[in-house]
């Protein structure tokens, strides 16, 4: 699994779990979005799925996004990789067919730790 899809990964796992519950819509609409982007065009379906299964396990175990967005962080350095994460983090906000408060401050949190201007998302 790639450094870039592991972190998409936990980016749509942090934004989708920020109201406290992973809906298991939330995993198919994860699923769904990587295999449209053309980031993740080499891809198999096992390979994203282990990407889901180890971010979730990741953000469900801490007691904050912290250790996510230290990870996303440290490994994104392009804006290209940037601009992959945070489209995939927006389509968590709403996978599950809600909008809720808790979703769009963990996209804000998101953009700040990879130095991007909060407003454009």
């Amino acid at each position: 699994m790639t450094v870039l899809l592991i972190n998409a990964a936990r980016a749509f796992a942090m934004v989708a779990f920020a109201d406290g519950k992973l809906a298991p819509i939330e995993a198919k609409r994860f699923a769904s979005v990587v295999a449209r982007e053309p980031a993740f065009a080499n891809a198999g379906h096992a390979e994203i799925a282990e990407a889901w299964e180890t971010a979730t396990r990741e953000v469900h175990s801490a007691e904050s996004f912290g250790m996510a967005l230290l990870a996303i962080r440290s490994r994104t350095r392009e804006a290209a990789d940037k601009a992959v994460i945070m489209r995939t983090a927006q389509a968590a906000v709403v996978a599950d067919g809600k909008l809720e408060l808790q979703e769009n401050k963990a996209i804000t949190s998101l953009a700040e730790a990879l130095g991007l201007d909060p407003e454009a998302f």
